[in-house]
């Protein structure tokens, strides 16, 4: 049964929603404060919500048990985690996700600790003045800059090593109907599995349906392998980004996606050397077409 969608209650829900989304921290391995967001949003949706052991949050809703459907979105977001804590105050760190060096020239960061968070800002070894940089730069030669003037200090603001660090993005929209802002990926398809369950309510002609809120995605798709594996769904649906790269510069027998042109459904994506990637099913290539 197709559902009949109100545009302007879903941009209204947007605007109201995505936000929270995404300015809540969420460093992969590190989901808790936007898994209880989602928590809050979904609660009067479903039928039954549990949080499993690697921490997604997997919430059903009861159909008409003929066949069982799982749809995931990820919680996680990439970011940065602690590594060491040097005797002038200033914190070294690892990447936790596909994070790319020239990204992090000046950019604030919310650093999560046990007793709330800490805002700081990167800087890098040639920051301009009075040496400036003239390579691509390596993730190494970068550090976060709390204000502390000593390593004491920067424990006195509760942070220590193994902290998880969100990189801000300001959330805001662009032109007519474009955004921007922190953790887009994969937080807008967060948004959109919740906007499903409300549209799923009060319908009984539906699957059993499981909506998955994963976790560790960007660190090797874990929360989706567990939660997968215990499920073990009939079918199952995968709710991601896609990079629109009709951009300047691109030639046109690069440009796969583009904005404004609707959804994209995935044939096969493939990592470069790895030989790892996916081969989607073309049963439900096929349905996903049919009602597009």
């Amino acid at each position: 049964m197709q559902k009949e969608i109100n545009p302007q209650k879903i941009k209204e829900s947007l605007k109201e929603n995505l936000e929270v989304l995404c300015q809540s921290h969420g460093v992969a391995g590190f989901e808790n404060d936007v898994r209880n967001v989602v928590k809050e949003q979904i609660r009067d949706y479903v039928d039954d919500i549990k949080v499993d052991a690697l921490g997604n949050l997997i919430a059903t809703r009861r159909g008409n048990s003929k066949y069982s459907l799982m749809i995931a979105a990820h919680l996680d977001e990439i970011g940065l985690l602690i590594k060491r804590i040097d005797k002038n105050g200033f914190l070294w760190f690892e990447p936790v996700g596909g994070v790319f060096p020239q990204v992090l020239f000046s950019r604030p960061v919310v650093i999560k600790t046990d007793n709330g968070y800490v805002k700081g800002i990167i800087n890098h070894l040639k920051p301009g003045r009075p040496e400036m940089i003239k390579d691509l730069p390596e993730i190494q030669d970068f550090f976060i800059d709390v204000g502390a003037r000593s390593k004491e200090e920067v424990k006195e603001m509760g942070i220590e090593v193994g902290n998880p660090v969100s990189i801000q993005y300001d959330f805001m929209s662009l032109g007519k109907n474009k955004i921007a802002g922190k953790a887009l990926d994969d937080r807008l398809f967060v948004f959109m599995l919740i906007e499903v369950l409300k549209l799923l309510k009060d319908d009984k002609d539906i699957p059993d349906v499981h909506a998955v809120f994963t976790t560790q995605e960007e660190v090797g798709l874990r929360g989706a392998k567990t939660s997968a594996y215990s499920l073990n769904p009939d079918e199952c649906l995968a709710l991601d980004i896609s990079i629109a790269n009709d951009i300047p510069g691109t030639p046109d027998r690069k440009i796969i996606t583009e904005l404004d042109k609707g959804p994209v459904i995935k044939v096969m994506d493939l990592v470069p050397r790895a030989m790892l990637g996916l081969i989607a099913s073309q049963k439900i290539v096929n349905k996903l077409k049919k009602v597009a």
